[in-house]
């Protein structure tokens, strides 16, 4: 079976990447498939997780919800555009790449991509006590 995408090579001058974050994919290269995860919980307390509890992923319903559909009506009706292209070089040449932050979930690729998936779900808990206000001033 012939391969639809022709593989090409990459050439990158430099890079550098001050940080890539949980499950962030950074790659030179043909890349077929890609899954990227992340599921976090941030808390944050005034008392320590001992005596305040623990937090769970099914407390929260954004953990269990579904990845949404995309539709495509147009695509739906027959109405398919047909994009053919032909790289004349069979090299994915880039001089310099400076990335400050690839943050959760996140994809840096410098090749052919035929399918990615990323799902990233943070969710922050700060546990705090409100101030009490004041009484006014002349009470």
């Amino acid at each position: 079976m012939n391969n639809p995408y022709p593989i090409r090579e990459s050439n990158i001058g430099s890079i550098c990447i001050v940080s890539a974050a949980s499950s962030a994919v950074v790659q030179v290269g043909d890349r077929g498939e890609t899954n990227a995860r992340l599921r976090a919980l941030a808390v944050q307390r005034q008392e320590d997780h001992t005596r305040a509890g623990d937090v769970f992923f099914e407390s929260y319903t954004i953990f269990s919800r579904d990845m949404p559909e995309l539709t495509d009506p147009d695509y739906e009706e027959g109405r398919v555009i047909r994009l053919d292209r032909v790289n004349c070089s069979p090299r994915i040449t880039v001089g310099c790449i400076h990335i400050i932050a690839a943050g959760s979930a996140a994809s840096v690729l410098a090749g052919n991509g035929m399918r990615l998936t990323a799902d990233s779900k943070i969710k922050h808990i700060r546990q705090y006590p409100r101030p009490r206000p004041y009484p006014p001033a002349g009470c």
